[in-house]
């Protein structure tokens, strides 16, 4: 029996749960440990697989500078400006010393709140990865993408490019991001030209910007590499809030979803929507918290901050955990601040910004004190640790 009709048989919509399926394809690890939180709940471990091959990507910070001012970018938000986290290289010898850490890993990825290409080091440290793991991926804003760049890029290996585009019609991306989408696009278009690369689109999901992403696809269409268009809807953060600048409606998504695919059917193109249509409400990581109140991104995302320690995630990676190079990426990714972070989740104790951006609801008011206390925050509010050697959580 193939997969098809064995869903026939369970009665389960295929198309609703693709998302389910690609997600956990060949990761076991990662599998076990969804089925353990929605089974036991508060009561599960706080222990996360190391299984590298299940968790697949570790994404790797190399510098805190960038040369856009997005809107919506963390970079904005009060706490990360005053956390002295910003506008600052890796050290490309710790770096050197973490790769080796990562072997095992089928994706190491460039990324942050920066813009990476920025670090010259990247092409030199892209080669060492290279030799660690198959596969080395970059997320850029494509504003450095310059022919000379590019050359640089093609030399150094990397496999993978994901680049951010927030409008298509000439003055959104521009307005909302900084950057010229038409320069982006030739850019992408002498890439594409030169090399094989894979590239995927990144494009934020925004009341204020949907309207102009409806000719994506026209405008990208001689981008030949271009395997995958991936929306993202809106976080909701502070800095979102006092511009107020509010998420995308749910309909208005499915429907630029389907102008896309109609679009790429048109033309002819070999290009992949995510999500599409039919799972862009199905996403593993966000149904769990929306529908169980679990994070489940402190167990399937391994993510490294600049300085070499585990993060709770992308977004708050000014938040330090156990030091990857110093205790070996198992023993960190499972250490006991990390842990400690999960096991307050698990109690439903979760602090501003998780339920403001990613939906979560603090149900255990009873130990709100306990995050603060072993973050060492200085504020009530906000509950976040400051980025200085007095305050550091890995003291």
């Amino acid at each position: 029996m193939n997969k098809n009709e064995n869903m026939q048989k369970t009665n389960i919509p295929n198309s609703q749960f693709k998302n389910f399926l690609n997600f956990f394809k060949d990761s076991p690890g990662r599998l076990i440990k969804y089925i353990e939180l929605l089974t036991l709940k508060e009561n599960s471990t706080t222990i996360a697989t190391t299984d590298k091959k299940s968790l697949g990507e570790v994404g790797v910070v190399i510098n805190t500078k960038c040369n856009l001012k997005c809107v919506w970018c963390h970079r904005e938000e009060k706490h990360i400006k005053d956390s002295g986290y910003l506008e600052r290289n890796g050290d490309k010898e710790k770096l050197r010393k973490l790769l080796p850490e990562l072997k095992g890993f089928e994706c190491i990825h460039w990324g942050g709140l920066a813009e990476p290409l920025l670090n010259k080091d990247i092409f030199e440290l892209t080669k060492i990865a290279k030799t660690i793991v198959p596969r080395v991926k970059v997320t850029t804003n494509g504003t450095t993408l310059n022919p000379k760049i590019v050359t640089k890029v093609i030399e150094s290996g990397i496999t993978d490019i994901e680049i951010s585009l927030d409008g298509f019609d000439g003055s959104t991306n521009m307005k909302y991001r900084g950057s010229d989408e038409a320069k982006v696009i030739g850019y992408l278009e002498d890439l594409s030209n030169r090399s094989d690369i894979p590239l995927q689109i990144n494009s934020v999901i925004s009341a204020v910007n949907i309207d102009s992403l409806w000719d994506a696809i026209d405008k990208l269409k001689n981008v030949k590499n271009i395997k995958k268009m991936h929306t993202i809807p809106l976080f909701i953060t502070k800095h979102m809030n006092d511009l107020g600048i509010g998420p995308a409606k749910l309909e208005d998504h499915i429907k630029l979803l389907k102008h896309w695919k109609s679009r790429i059917d048109h033309y002819g193109l070999d290009i992949q929507l995510s999500p599409d249509m039919e799972d862009v409400t199905m996403d593993p990581i966000v149904s769990m918290k929306r529908l169980h109140n679990i994070c489940y991104t402190v167990y399937e995302h391994p993510f490294i901050n600049l300085d070499g320690n585990i993060s709770p995630c992308g977004r708050l990676q000014h938040i330090s955990f156990d030091n990857v190079v110093e205790n070996g990426f198992d023993e960190a990714w499972n250490g006991p601040k990390i842990r400690k972070w999960r096991q307050e989740h698990l109690a439903g104790n979760y602090g501003t910004y998780c339920q403001r951006e990613c939906h979560m609801k603090n149900t255990c008011p009873s130990r709100l004190g306990n995050l603060k206390e072993f973050m060492g925050a200085h504020d009530e509010e906000l509950r976040v640790l400051k980025y200085d050697e007095k305050l550091r959580v890995n003291k």
